[in-house]
């Protein structure tokens, strides 16, 4: 298993100018001495700033950057027919959807306010329902300040820069390292310099018990603080204090932390890149399903024209013409709802990248397409070993399990080993009383060296046995949460490779569902126009809307089967070990207009 532990060993240090020669040496010394060096810290940078840069760094492409898909338009309104029109004029009445215009694809100013009905519409409204067929309304999502054209790769490097989750994992590695360099200079001295007064009037007794009625002072200056008397300078001038287990244990478990940090931090990484990506890959389905949802809606609107033509030329039936009417509201209320969840996702998808949610996202680039990126007759065994050589969570447990086993040699060798003191103060002191004088005088130069090392054994040894069994149940607490990630991961690669299979079957099946139902829709939309030359029992609108019902139903299931196959791919991949890649979400040399919007 790749491990991250050498990355733990360069800790680099910084001075600023301006300052005197010893004390940015002694930044240098420590980092030599350690072999550490530290990280920059991570600036939280907002989601509008990362993606300028972006921009700049990589310029999306003319194709790309523009999002074009075909939108089917709206069938223009029919003059109404006369009262006394024929068979024949009635069906002539009945105009044919307007050909589709390639514009992009708008999130909620999508269509303009509809014009004033015509005054040949108004002539409908005493004879039909009491009115006639209603314009459509206005989007319900108000219309956005701003649009961004984003494709998954930008989105994908957009996140890895702004994210904040991903920052503060980022910012977990510098806390790590920085616990590494205090680990590794635990046997590095301090360093102390000062002055140290002493004054004394009144009695003192001496070993022998005499007491003097004594009047004192001292004074101290060098490397160091604190003397009285003839005792040691209490606070040396260079001084080390530590437990040789510290010294000895610490630098080892720091570093399996400075690793699980890292691999910590890539699992982050890849859990909200994987976010992203199917965030992303959810905004392209909910617009396709809108388009979808317009393009049966246009549809659903020319039977609403034929079948209201006939009903004022008193070849059809008003209940038809209402019917097709209700099923014509019933088809731009899909568009709402679908506009609806596209603004959900746009919202969610600017959370995760640090944008202002105000600012819609628009998904560039081409259809919907199934990305292959794992072949799915692989066995679920041998992407199950993949992952275990590459997941970062798992090597971030296994990093764990190694700084706890170093915790618990460290108590089972801390009885055996010393606490080290040592401490070198120089400089110079002086002093006198009333018995010696003069009352301050006699400066001279000064040195004290004290070495002193103790054993200890915590509450009689019972303490030091406490904390070997802490440590061993905190070992045993990180092999579980290793085993519990560990099947995690099994549980991720067996479901999202199903998840692939079952969509991969179902892109099929809603493939020819969607042929089929599209061939019998123009099928009997043919039959009703030109309903003239065949007899008025043989006429039935009400097939028409059912078939109509049947292709947008397979529409729906065919873009929901295509998000969901390429959504699995991608955590199927992320499952694996990796962050996402950046591809592109549709296949090259794809049709312009995909198979799921074609009327």
């Amino acid at each position: 298993m790749r491990s991250g532990q050498h990355d733990a060993n360069r800790v680099g240090c910084r001075c600023r100018g301006g300052s005197r020669l010893a004390p940015r040496l002694v930044p240098v010394l420590l980092a030599m001495v350690t072999g550490c060096a530290t990280t920059q810290t991570p600036r939280p940078i907002d989601g509008e700033t990362a993606l300028a840069q972006l921009q700049r760094e990589h310029p999306p492409r003319p194709d790309a950057a523009a999002g074009t898909q075909p939108r089917p338009e709206a069938a223009p309104r029919a003059a109404s027919a006369p009262a006394q029109a024929t068979p024949s004029t009635a069906a002539t009445a009945a105009v044919k959807p307007a050909p589709s215009s390639d514009r992009r694809v708008l999130i909620a100013a999508a269509r303009a306010d509809a014009p004033p009905a015509p005054a040949a519409d108004r002539d409908l409204k005493p004879m039909v329902n009491g009115g006639n067929v209603p314009i459509p309304s206005p989007p319900v999502i108000p219309p956005p300040s701003g649009e961004y054209p984003i494709d998954l790769a930008t989105a994908l490097r957009l996140a890895d820069v702004a994210n904040p989750t991903i920052a503060r994992a980022r910012s977990v590695i510098l806390e790590a390292l920085g616990l590494q360099l205090a680990a590794r200079t635990l046997l590095v001295p301090s360093l102390n310099a000062g002055v140290s007064y002493h004054g004394h009037n009144g009695n003192l007794q001496r070993s022998s018990g005499k007491i003097l009625n004594v009047s004192s002072q001292s004074l101290y200056i060098g490397a160091g603080a604190r003397t009285l008397a003839a005792e040691s300078v209490a606070i040396p001038g260079v001084n080390i204090l530590t437990p040789l287990t510290d010294a000895w244990f610490e630098p080892l478990a720091a570093r399996q932390r400075v690793a699980a940090s890292r691999f910590n931090a890539q699992a982050t990484k890849n859990d909200i890149l994987m976010d992203v990506a199917v965030l992303h890959l959810e905004l392209i389905g909910n617009q396709a399903l809108l388009e979808a949802n317009r393009l049966s809606e246009s549809q659903a609107y020319e039977i609403v024209r034929v079948t209201n033509a006939y009903a004022v030329a008193g070849e059809g039936r008003v209940a038809d013409a209402n019917r097709a009417q209700s099923e014509w509201r019933y088809r731009r209320a899909d568009v709402q709802k679908a506009e609806e969840f596209l603004g959900v996702t746009v919202a969610r998808l600017a959370n995760r990248l640090n944008l202002d949610p105000a600012v819609r996202l628009h998904a560039a680039g081409g259809p919907l397409a199934p990305l292959d990126l794992i072949a799915l007759d692989t066995p679920s065994e041998d992407l199950i070993q993949v992952a275990i050589q590459n997941r970062p969570d798992l090597a971030a447990r296994t990093a764990e399990i190694g700084e706890v086993e170093y915790h618990k040699h460290q108590e089972i060798a801390r009885p055996l080993l010393p606490t080290l003191w040592l401490g070198f103060s120089g400089g110079v002191f002086g002093g006198g009383s009333n018995i010696t004088p003069p009352l301050v005088g006699d400066f001279a130069g000064r040195t004290d060296f004290d070495v002193r090392v103790w054993w200890t054994f915590l509450n009689m040894g019972a303490g030091n046995l406490a904390l070997i069994r802490q440590r061993d149940a905190q070992l045993g607490q990180a092999v579980a949460e290793r085993a519990r990630t560990l099947n995690r991961a099994r549980e991720e690669i067996s479901a999202a490779r199903a998840d692939a299979q079952a969509a991969r079957h179902q892109i099929e099946v809603a493939r020819r569902e969607l042929a089929s139902a599209r061939n019998g829709f123009h099928q009997d939309l043919d039959r009703m126009r030109f309903m003239g030359e065949m007899r008025l029992a043989e006429i039935r609108p009400i097939e028409v809307i059912n078939s109509l019902n049947l292709v947008a139903r397979a529409r729906a299931n065919l873009i929901s089967a295509l998000v969901r196959y390429d959504q699995a791919q991608f955590r199927l991949w992320v499952a694996l070990g990796s962050p996402p890649p950046l591809v592109e979400t549709s296949a090259p040399g794809a049709p312009p207009v995909p198979e799921y919007l074609q009327p």
